[in-house]
């Protein structure tokens, strides 16, 4: 804040569950979700008014609401199943499900969301970060190796009270070279597995990266939409989808 505050320069903040009144207060631009920092940085470097990039976020939540709305005719279940490689966007998610859903548990709780009583059980609607140091001692982080977040996914989707299930994938050097190809097939296990049973368990995702990372983001979201993944453009828009599609559901 007292850096903010002696900057000529515009300054974007995102300290996700901050409060945005102190960034303010110091002159800065509070942003609410990793996505809107992104989205209102790209805009004032363009030249454009925050408020454009504001403008374009308000646009996608409606058409994710589009889309939700949609798939709610199709699942079965009640809680949403967040499984995240990072810290990062497993506390995002919370942030934004919280005040669509209620409560929320975790083995990294936020604020406001309730402490898993076992990090190997999920509760209701739960995120947990596989990259938690309960899931890395003495393995290879989740980002590199899928091996136990696709047990857990397959653990999720036998739940029958289980509607949707959340996750992110990450590009770079420092992860798996194919990291979708790697989860469709736990993915389309599990939806065989309800179909069986005449259950239809949502998958929803984002893809961190780009078409010039190593893995290419084209090439690994159209692995994940092939496989009936709800693919969209960032964490904070997986997050929100997969709340308004199990929201009605919520007494």
């Amino acid at each position: 804040l007292y850096a903010i505050d002696r900057s000529s320069k515009p300054v974007v903040v995102c300290m996700l569950g901050g409060d945005a009144s102190l960034i303010e207060a110091e002159g800065g631009i509070a942003a609410a979700t990793l996505e809107e920092a992104a989205q209102v940085a790209a805009a004032l470097v363009a030249g454009e008014p925050a408020s454009r990039a504001q403008g374009r976020l308000h646009r996608e939540l409606q058409g994710l609401a589009t889309l939700a709305a949609g798939e709610r005719a199709r699942r079965s279940g009640r809680w949403v199943r967040g499984l995240f490689s990072g810290g990062t966007f497993c506390y995002e998610a919370q942030m934004l499900l919280t005040p669509l859903l209620g409560a929320v548990y975790s083995n990294a709780p936020f604020p406001s969301a309730r402490p898993l009583a076992n990090t190997l059980v999920s509760q209701e609607h739960t995120c947990v970060d596989m990259g938690e140091d309960e899931f890395t001692q003495g393995r290879l982080h989740p980002m590199l190796d899928p091996t136990l977040r696709n047990r857990r996914l397959l653990q999720e989707a036998a739940d029958p009270t289980v509607g949707v299930i959340l996750f992110d994938v990450v590009l770079g050097y420092g992860a798996h070279p194919d990291p979708a190809g790697a989860i469709v097939p736990a993915i389309q296990q599990a939806q065989a597995t309800a179909a069986a049973a005449g259950r239809h368990v949502s998958f929803v995702a984002s893809v961190c990266g780009t078409d010039h990372d190593p893995q290419n983001l084209t090439h690994q979201a159209a692995q994940l939409r092939a496989a009936d993944v709800l693919v969209v453009p960032s964490n904070a828009a997986a997050a929100t989808l997969a709340g308004l599609i199990a929201r009605t559901t919520v007494v």
